[in-house]
């Protein structure tokens, strides 16, 4: 997949966002949705899994975390 010059996501980041729209938000515009999001999925996939789980979360639920708002319903 494409990726612009300014992505702050690392290749790993990228291909976790990627399956994370491809198998659990097919037929969602993923564009617009990424677009304001990868720097917060960026960061949070950086930390290490420690830091992940004092926050409740784990390194493969980060895409549904951020993009919490499409699951809401």
């Amino acid at each position: 997949m494409f990726r612009a010059a300014n992505s702050p996501l690392s290749p790993e980041a990228a291909r976790a966002l990627d399956l994370f729209f491809a198998t659990e938000a097919s037929g969602c515009n993923s564009g617009r949705w990424r677009l304001g999001r990868e720097a917060e999925f960026a960061r949070l996939h950086a930390l290490p899994d420690a830091a992940l789980d004092a926050m409740g979360l784990s390194r493969e639920r980060l895409a549904r975390y951020v993009f919490r708002e499409m699951f809401s319903r």
